[in-house]
């Protein structure tokens, strides 16, 4: 078995999977994080209520700001204030 096949059999960890995501978004610059993260859970034929466990803190900032600049989650960390 080639490495990579070996790689996809292997049970998938916290560290496996942050570091599929980082190498899949450094490889390919068009792709997101949270796109590589769904790519990596259709590929390998898991739920997607499985995400969460595997989401290392780092990564999960990462997709948390791209979902944020995406106007796709609001940002607790924001507040509404007048510029001064």
């Amino acid at each position: 078995m080639t490495e990579e096949k070996l790689f996809k059999h292997k049970i998938m960890t916290k560290k496996r999977f942050s570091m599929a995501v980082e190498n899949l978004v450094a490889n390919n610059r068009e792709v997101s994080y949270i796109d590589a993260a769904v790519m990596i859970i259709e590929e390998r034929g898991m739920q997607y209520q499985n995400l969460k466990k595997l989401l290392t803190d780092s990564l999960r900032d990462k997709i948390e700001h791209e979902a944020t600049n995406l106007n796709l989650i609001k940002n607790a960390k924001k507040s509404n204030k007048l510029p001064i």
